[in-house]
């Protein structure tokens, strides 16, 4: 019997979580997101802020600390150092965060057909037999308006934000993955959300789904 594995990556403003909690409820199986990192964060037995950060790139002087904290042999500048809403003193580096994340997508991947959204789960599963990887994309301005509308700023704020976004998500997936996630050839479908609705998403994904499952 076909899989019914799907994982979404999406822009900041794209719809990708509407997009993806309507595949979910149409295709009858669980929506994975938080539960990700609420299962690593219960593995390495660290406050879930703290696995947030397995989610972004870490800065230069994040990783001299974490390197520093290795090698001092005596001193350990980790157990005075707290990443920004998360717990510090753990010992534990990024990577060793970023392989603890893996980890539970692997599980997840393994044990239930599901609906994945981020935790760059269309790299990580990538070899996963039966995957099906969906990019929800939208440009830039529609998203700007979109996350305007939304939080009630300014269009200037929103593109801001906006931008950082795909900057914080293009520098997590060069560092961990050397991939352009924003590569269409990355996934085996990429949505325009400035294009089609949630719904007409919804319905093409299904159907190409559907369609890469009998072929498999």
């Amino acid at each position: 019997m076909a899989r019914t594995l799907i994982t979404v990556t999406r822009q900041l403003g794209s719809n990708g979580d509407q997009v993806a909690a309507a595949l979910a409820q149409a295709l009858g199986v669980p929506l994975i997101e938080r539960q990700i990192v609420e299962s690593a964060a219960g593995a390495a037995g660290v406050a879930v802020d703290a696995m947030d950060e397995a989610e972004k790139a870490p800065t230069f002087v994040e990783r001299m600390l974490e390197y520093l904290g290795q090698h001092a042999g005596g001193f350990d500048p980790l157990t005075d150092f707290t990443m920004e809403g998360g717990a510090g003193g753990t010992g534990l580096t990024s990577d060793a965060y970023r392989h603890l994340v893996e980890q539970v997508l692997h599980r997840t991947a393994e044990s239930s057909d599901a609906v994945i959204v981020g935790h760059g789960a269309s790299v990580v599963l990538r070899d996963e037999p039966g995957v099906f990887r969906l990019l929800v994309c939208a440009p830039v301005r529609t998203r700007a308006q979109r996350l305007q509308e939304f939080e009630h700023i300014s269009f200037e704020a929103a593109e801001a934000k906006v931008r950082e976004d795909d900057k914080r998500r293009t520098d997590f997936f060069q560092l961990y993955y050397k991939v352009l996630w924003t590569n269409p050839a990355v996934y085996d479908l990429c949505i325009n959300t400035a294009r089609v609705d949630v719904s007409t998403a919804v319905d093409i994904v299904k159907a190409a789904h559907a369609q890469v499952a009998a072929a498999s």
